[in-house]
């Protein structure tokens, strides 16, 4: 039926919409009664329904709905950005009928989840929702840095805007959101509610046009019986979700506070989803699968990464196979099964020209599948690594332990070497470095394969993977032509590739300034520049975590910092670069530094003499620097380098000459970042 057809339904027959009104009106009366809605009154129960304020969140549509929709999004979740597009011009092709609400609901698989819901519900306080909303669903990523200069280019108060993104009422907003979403059984991005019942994931536009018609010819025959426009909401989730009205309208219709939540939330599954799965999507961003998979995003299959290969791993094929094909499994991922036949088949038929090595990836969101990779080792101990990995595939709904044990007696492990193994967790390290080495590849979700370093995500077909084998042979061909030993080709191929998702391929040589401030020692192999200002909050943030890999790394680690004063956001940037310069000068720079990081948040002149005597510096020296701006062509020469090498903000790091841009600036994306770059001891 076309979409016209549906409208025509609901201009039908008065008999057909007498009908319609007699039954909803009879479920609406009953469930009425149950809520204790029902005044002692002659008057028609129904007509005595008032209007409910509701909650405050965006909305598209009207304000005088037939029908109430629930979009809970997440701005990193490509299943919410795929739908982006079609929900706004759905929403806007029914805005006569239909309100749609969105609200926050940011997962924990997306590291900058809770910064997007910050930044949407600051957005939605300065009447910016939509603009937001369409900036951040077409981003290549999403981060907190990108969240405020939209606003500053978008005309917004920067200052106000990073206020209301942190401030406790937003935060509030978030967790209402998030409890309502826990109440009303949402488990997954995008999700929707509509009229109180509960519909997840992704679906087509035919869908929607069908639903909403559907609805909205309810709403004519509730209307046809007397339902007044003030209580016809009500009367639609009563109609729709007889047993859940009641949490509903509390909750949405009427504003009260849900229990609380968890925030971020927690991925899991719960009705209505078949997987929760992490999956690759543009600039390391991870994404929530819901059921089967949409179209993933476009990929990068052009990039060569250092997909490192040990002695020991698992492989079918032999070392002097032209085409090596490193694949990062998770036992329960049901698109790793899928490719299992796909990759054996390849083996085989590329007779010695391709071989197939195994890494390991147990996904957080797979609660057996750690358990499952310490089986798999404890097999590989026994020799009958492929025997289990095959199993494991096949049998994916018995992982838990008993299954586990299942399978080893079905593959002919000895039972007793398999129980103590298991016991031992002994496997962990080597499933840990595994999981460490897909994180630096950018390898966030199952499967990821490498084919001679280039990366394809996902479960693959022969058609598709058939010609990068094919190109991959032709290059380790020419390689051997050239003198290389076949069994040296995948070395030479990936000895440049990407070391890190987030380290730049390309090593930029950085002309220190003569003025620059260093700690560390002279020769040290890791050498972090930092361009940073000091009115920034998000620089005030990083040098701890720095400050943690100077400790693990004794020796081996120095640090510099620039200036790259941003006046456009922060006025006092400059005169307090001044005074760093002038602290450097005296040799009080890390002091001064250190007072002045701790607490950036209200930086004022007063501050500014206040932290400098903090820090031990001559303030008269350092009042006749402010006063003629003795160190102001320094501190813009530095800036002028930073543009230079394409720095566009603060804090903007570089690891012995590589960009460094992870998810969030974190000890543990530096000792990923470090531990690539250093040489081994």
């Amino acid at each position: 039926m076309k979409v016209d057809e549906f409208q025509c339904s609901v201009a039908g027959t008065q008999a057909s919409l007498r009908s319609v009104a007699r039954q909803l009106l009879t479920a609406v009366f009953i469930a009425v009664v149950a809520l204790g809605q029902v005044a002692c009154t002659k008057k028609d129960p129904a007509t005595q329904v008032a209007a409910l304020p509701g909650i405050d969140t965006p909305y598209r549509g009207t304000d005088a709905p037939k029908t109430e929709i629930l979009v809970f999004i997440d701005f990193e979740c490509p299943y919410t950005r795929g739908a982006a597009t079609s929900l706004i011009a759905l929403a806007d092709k029914h805005k006569a009928d239909v309100k749609w609400r969105f609200m926050q609901l940011p997962l924990d698989v997306h590291p900058n989840a809770v910064a997007a819901a910050r930044g949407a519900v600051a957005a939605h306080k300065h009447r910016a929702f939509f603009k937001f909303f369409e900036v951040m669903m077409a981003a290549k990523s999403v981060s907190r840095e990108a969240i405020i200069a939209w606003a500053v280019e978008a005309g917004l108060d920067g200052k106000k805007f990073v206020a209301d993104m942190d401030s406790a009422e937003t935060w509030q907003t978030i967790v209402r959101d998030a409890g309502i979403a826990k109440a009303l059984g949402v488990s997954g991005t995008p999700s929707f509610v509509v009229n109180g019942a509960l519909y997840q994931g992704a679906q087509p536009e035919m869908f929607w046009h069908r639903k909403i018609a559907e609805e909205v010819t309810k709403a004519a025959g509730l209307t046809a019986a007397g339902i007044p426009q003030a209580g016809l909401l009500r009367a639609m989730v009563v109609a729709a979700n007889p047993q859940g009205a009641p949490q509903y309208i509390s909750l949405v219709q009427e504003g009260k506070a849900p229990a609380k939540a968890d925030v971020p939330t927690k991925v899991t599954r719960a009705s209505g989803i078949e997987s929760a799965q992490v999956h690759a999507a543009p600039a390391g961003s991870a994404a929530v699968q819901i059921g089967e998979p949409a179209a993933l995003p476009s990929e990068d299959t052009t990039t060569v990464w250092r997909a490192i290969v040990r002695a020991d791993d698992p492989r079918l094929g032999p070392e002097t196979a032209l085409a090596t094909v490193v694949v990062f499994e998770d036992m329960q991922c049901p698109y790793c099964a899928k490719l299992r036949p796909t990759l054996r088949k390849l083996v085989d038929a590329y007779q010695g020209k391709m071989r197939f090595v195994f890494k390991h990836n147990p996904l957080p969101t797979h609660e057996l599948a750690l358990g499952a990779a310490e089986a798999l080792e404890a097999a590989r101990n026994q020799n009958k690594f492929w025997e289990m990995h095959d199993y494991l595939l096949q049998h994916q709904g018995q992982l838990q332990p008993a299954g586990l044990a299942d399978a080893a007696t079905t593959v002919g492990l000895d039972k007793g070497q398999f129980e103590t193994a298991l016991a031992a967790h002994g496997a962990k390290a080597r499933i840990d470095a595994d999981i460490e080495q897909a994180t630096a590849l950018g390898a966030r979700g199952t499967p990821n394969l490498f084919i001679n370093g280039k990366k394809v995500v996902g479960a693959k077909d022969e058609a598709f993977l058939r010609p990068l084998i094919d190109a991959a042979i032709a290059v380790g061909q020419e390689l051997v032509k050239g003198g290389a030993a076949p069994e040296k080709v995948y070395e030479l191929v990936t000895a440049k590739g990407k070391l890190l998702d987030s380290l730049s391929p390309e090593a930029k040589d950085i002309p220190l300034p003569t003025l620059s401030v260093t700690r560390g020692p002279v020769g040290a192999a890791i050498h972090i520049v930092t361009f940073q200002d000091f009115q920034c909050p998000f620089s005030a943030r990083l040098d701890p975590h720095i400050a943690v890999i100077e400790q693990e790394f004794p020796g081996r680690v120095k640090v510099t910092w620039i200036d790259f004063a941003n006046e456009k956001i922060h006025p006092l940037a400059t005169k307090f670069a001044q005074a760093g310069q002038e602290a450097m000068i005296q040799g009080k720079f890390w002091q001064f530094h250190k007072a002045v990081m701790a607490n950036n948040d209200k930086l004022t002149d007063a501050v500014l003499l206040e932290r400098a005597k903090q820090a031990g510096l001559d303030l008269k020296k350092l009042d006749k620097v402010l006063a003629t701006n003795s160190h102001a062509a320094t501190v813009t020469a530095s800036k002028v380098l930073g543009e230079s090498l394409g720095v566009l903000g603060t804090p903007t790091v570089f690891i012995n000459g590589h960009l460094f841009k992870p998810q969030s600036f974190s000890a543990d994306t530096f000792r990923v970042a470090v531990r690539r770059l250093l040489p081994s001891p």
